[in-house]
């Protein structure tokens, strides 16, 4: 038996960025762990999608390792360490520096009124005219990033056209002789948005011809261009292999109001089809396992039962890092985007602010690229000067950044929704570091007896639980213990193993539809 995983969506991720995501991270990592698992006894092939939308081809998985790996790893740091402290010298005048805002505040309000006035309409003047500069400034370069990456789209297509016509460039045409570069992934010039230059080999420019009884495994975002469930169903016809697919969340079909209207229709247009075809279905968690048989059962489709996938943490090397500048600080590592609920954090900071003294409230810094439906958050930030500088975005941080942030935190913060997982939890707590965190969905199942809980949707439970860590040091000091004796971080080569182990056993049991749990689509542990 021959284990074909598809890697198209891996490609297809760092066609136009040089940064993966969570799911993209995830995959890469199980990737590799199978492609170590490879023997003669267990074959383990790597596929993508030939441009025609019914066949695969084979490409050479350490090329791809290779590329993807320098790519990432050569990214610019995008937070700077503190600077070393200077030796106080009283023998030395102090230099003249710029007065705080505090006091020009008590200078402006001894001015008359009538020059009082026009100096503040000044002052506020300048203010919002460099933050619409900023927000300009951004807003440029997220357009001139989209056409780059149209530009290099639109490349593909003309070299997929070829292909598809046998002109060359790695065609489905092409003699089996040496293996030739794919033209899936193109070279860029940008900066750290760059896609990756991956020369990728194909190993023989034609559709590959799988044994009857080897599995075509696909634990990537598969839903994109409608066509996959119909492309599975003819390979399994065709060839008589069996399909092994990884369902993340159901987000998309059950909270539609977190997710483009275009990519729900995809989503759900694909959930059904591919979760009735696979011989094993595996979840990252107990909560979306829940979700699908819920769905399945509500749709009247026959599935297998789920198999939960262990999932591993990406940062086995914690060599000390130096300190950033802006401590001390609270993190949250996320995309920033509605589902995340980065406005409960905002809104917490604010009222904080307003009730503490401002030296007893730390920084509270966002790890994140900049994702969808977050204009209102954004300029709310912006309107409140970041929370008059308590508030730090550190904008798509390389995995260095991310060692460095969690190293030095405070503690972390997670107070999303809804996820199918909630990798940010177990990353924290493989640095020794607690998360005050949602109770909501799987997040429970990520941080165990580790972490604190709060609902996300009640203001001053959240900001009960999250004060207490920051008031009380000594309670973050005893979980912290906690988590240095107890917590055993799991590892990406535990998650290929189960999904070894549960393709060699063949097809899952179908769940009994007598037997299906009645419980609503967001699960929650109190």
């Amino acid at each position: 038996m021959t284990i074909w995983i598809d890697i198209e969506d891996l490609l297809v991720h760092f066609y136009s960025t040089s940064r993966p995501s969570g799911i993209q991270r995830l995959c890469f990592e199980i990737y590799r762990e199978l492609w170590r698992s490879h023997t003669d006894e267990q074959p383990i092939r790597f596929i993508r999608h030939l441009p025609n939308g019914r066949d695969f081809e084979e490409i050479y998985w350490p090329d791809v390792e290779q590329h993807i790996s320098s790519a990432v790893a050569s990214q610019h740091a995008a937070v700077e360490p503190a600077p070393p402290p200077v030796a106080s010298d009283t023998s030395a005048p102090e230099p003249p520096s710029t007065p705080p805002v505090s006091s020009l505040r008590q200078w402006g309000r001894q001015l008359p009124a009538d020059v009082r006035a026009p100096v503040a309409a000044f002052v506020r003047a300048q203010t919002n005219s460099g933050q619409a500069l900023r927000a300009s400034v951004r807003m440029a370069r997220m357009a001139l990033r989209a056409q780059r990456h149209a530009a290099r789209a639109l490349l593909d297509i003309l070299k997929g056209g070829r292909r598809c016509a046998g002109l060359g460039g790695g065609g489905a045409l092409m003699p089996a002789a040496a293996p030739v570069p794919s033209p899936m992934l193109q070279p860029a010039n940008d900066d750290q948005s760059a896609a990756v230059t991956v020369p990728s080999k194909i190993v023989n420019g034609r559709p590959i011809q799988p044994e009857p009884g080897d599995v075509i495994l696909s634990i990537g975002a598969s839903w994109p261009g409608g066509y996959y469930a119909a492309m599975i169903a003819a390979a399994k016809e065709q060839y008589g292999v069996r399909f092994a697919v990884m369902i993340y969340d159901l987000i998309p079909l059950n909270w539609p109001e977190w997710a483009v209207k275009e990519l729900r229709r995809q989503f759900i247009d694909w959930l059904g089809p591919i979760i009735g075809l696979a011989d094993n279905l595996f979840t990252i968690s107990n909560a979306t396992a829940v979700d699908i048989i819920a769905f399945a059962a509500r749709e009247e489709i026959t599935i297998n039962v789920p198999q939960i996938v262990p999932i591993g943490v990406t940062f086995p090397d914690r060599t000390p890092l130096p300190p950033i500048q802006f401590q001390p600080y609270v993190l949250f590592v996320s995309t920033i985007e509605t589902r995340k609920n980065h406005i409960l954090m905002f809104r917490l900071w604010r009222r904080m602010l307003n009730s503490l003294p401002r030296d007893q409230v730390p920084n509270l810094v966002f790890a994140g690229k900049i994702g969808w439906l977050t204009q209102d958050l954004m300029a709310q930030i912006e309107n409140s000067s970041y929370l008059e500088g308590k508030l730090k975005i550190v904008e798509s941080p390389s995995d260095r950044d991310l060692a460095s942030l969690y190293q030095h935190c405070l503690f972390t913060v997670f107070p999303s929704f809804y996820e199918g997982w909630g990798l940010p939890v177990t990353e924290s707590l493989t640095f020794g570091k607690t998360v005050a965190a949602s109770n909501r969905a799987s997040v429970p199942e990520a941080g165990g007896d580790f972490c604190v809980y709060f609902d996300p949707e009640d203001m001053s439970d959240a900001y009960r639980v999250i004060t207490q860590l920051i008031l009380e040091p000594e309670r973050v000091a005893v979980l912290e213990a906690r988590i240095a004796h107890e917590f055993y971080p799991p590892s990406w080569a535990d998650s290929a193993a189960a999904i070894i182990a549960a393709v060699e056993s063949g097809a899952a049991q179908p769940v009994d539809a007598m037997a299906v749990p009645r419980v609503a689509s967001l699960s929650r542990t109190d």
